[in-house]
């Protein structure tokens, strides 16, 4: 009984020792185990590096975006400071800008807007006024004030007549172009200012033409020639026949634009004629003195005055447009034309002798000729072809092009009949 149960005993300890090495055995082959969990930390460190670095990376990203949003800031400020600046002296510039674009109006305005008419005519008001009190004054007139008055009336039309050549001049430069432009206008007008230059620069000048005219008008009579009557004269006449250069450099010879009507031609004609044969009676016989010569002058620059503008307004008439007529040659016409009537007779009233509207009949005549056309070509330009003035497509002006409009067709035209 004791054996069996000592052999019991055994058998239980052999088991439980069996099982003990059995259990034991895994944790001994430790090999194989460790192989299997390395990957795995490996995958946690480096999940944990990637975090870690992922980290950095935000933080970096953090203080990246944080300086730039303070540069961004900065420059929204310097920005903001600049725009206050510049919108509190934008609105001086600009105003100062359009001030002096419309005081030089008839150089760079072409459409004759109202807006700019009356500070362009201030410009000239100022300088015939400054001319008119600097310069010497008409000795002849007895009223010391209104001696300056007429002075100052006297340059502020000179000035205006003057200026009145410039604004075609330019508009023809800019264009490269003179479509629009009587050719038989132009030329007309080289001649018509010839004349009288040469009708005021002699009664000015010549002390043999002025005695000639005390000869035939009562004594103490003045010349009624000033120094701006001789000044506009001369300036006129350079002009105008840069003003005829420019179309035939423009626009070549022989072209529509260039061609002369035969009535044009007829009329330069029979003026030549007249004057050469006047000159030569005035040398060869004493029928016709110089004086009288000075007024065979005088009377032609009248009937060209009468007839060069009928072809402009007739090309105007037929191209149903001023395009490439500029209205400010007309404003400043008008202006000259009103002021040099005004003139004339404050004068003669002044003087009380009337006798200077007779001895000065030309420039009686022209004041009233030149107010009649102007009428015309102001409602030309402003009633009947208000869509259709200026310069066209400044674009293309500037390309060297006419352009392509209905109305800047040149027609060829004949207006002799009207002559």
């Amino acid at each position: 009984m004791d054996n069996q149960k000592q052999d019991t005993t055994t058998t239980t300890t052999a088991e439980e020792t069996t099982l003990t090495e059995e259990v034991t055995m895994p944790a001994m082959a430790s090999p194989s185990s460790n192989n299997s969990t390395t990957p795995l930390l490996q995958e946690m460190s480096n999940a944990k590096q990637s975090t870690t670095n992922t980290q950095n990376t935000s933080s970096a990203v953090s203080c990246s975006t944080a300086s730039i949003a303070r540069s961004t800031t900065s420059r929204n400020n310097n920005n903001n400071n600049n725009n206050n600046e510049h919108k509190s002296t934008s609105p001086l510039l600009s105003n100062l800008k359009k001030a002096c674009t419309n005081l030089f109006a008839p150089f760079t305005d072409s459409t004759g807007s109202p807006t700019t008419i009356l500070p362009g005519l201030f410009l000239i008001i100022c300088i015939g006024t400054v001319l008119g009190v600097s310069l010497p004054k008409e000795s002849s007139l007895p009223t010391p004030w209104y001696r300056t008055f007429s002075s100052i009336i006297g340059y502020v039309y000179f000035t205006a007549w003057s200026i009145s050549f410039y604004p075609q001049i330019f508009m023809n430069y800019r264009r490269k172009r003179t479509v629009g432009l009587s050719v038989d206008f132009s030329a007309m007008n080289v001649l018509g200012f010839a004349c009288y230059a040469v009708y005021n620069a002699s009664l000015f000048w010549s002390p043999y033409i002025q005695n000639l005219y005390r000869q035939n008008h009562a004594a103490g009579e003045s010349i009624p020639v000033r120094s701006n009557d001789v000044a506009f004269a001369l300036h006129a006449f350079v002009l105008s026949s840069i003003t005829l250069g420019q179309i035939w450099y423009y626009d070549g010879f022989g072209t529509s634009q260039t061609k002369m009507s035969f009535s044009v031609k007829l009329f330069f004609g029979v003026a030549f004629l007249v004057l050469v044969f006047s000159t030569l009676v005035a040398i060869v016989s004493s029928k016709l003195s110089w004086l009288g010569f000075l007024y065979i002058l005088s009377y032609v620059k009248v009937v060209i005055t009468l007839l060069k503008y009928i072809p402009q307004v007739v090309l105007n008439v037929r191209r149903k447009s001023t395009v490439g007529w500029n209205i400010w040659n007309i404003i400043l016409d008008f202006t000259g034309g009103m002021l040099s009537l005004a003139q004339l007779l404050g004068d003669s009233a002044d003087m009380h002798d009337w006798s200077g509207i007779t001895g000065n009949f030309a420039k009686f005549c022209l004041g009233f000729v030149s107010i009649f056309f102007d009428i015309i070509f102001f409602f030309q330009h402003y009633v009947l072809y208000p869509d259709k003035r200026g310069e066209g497509n400044e674009s293309t002006h500037q390309a060297g092009l006419e352009p392509q409009i209905p109305w800047e067709e040149e027609a060829d035209y004949d207006y002799d009949a009207l002559l």
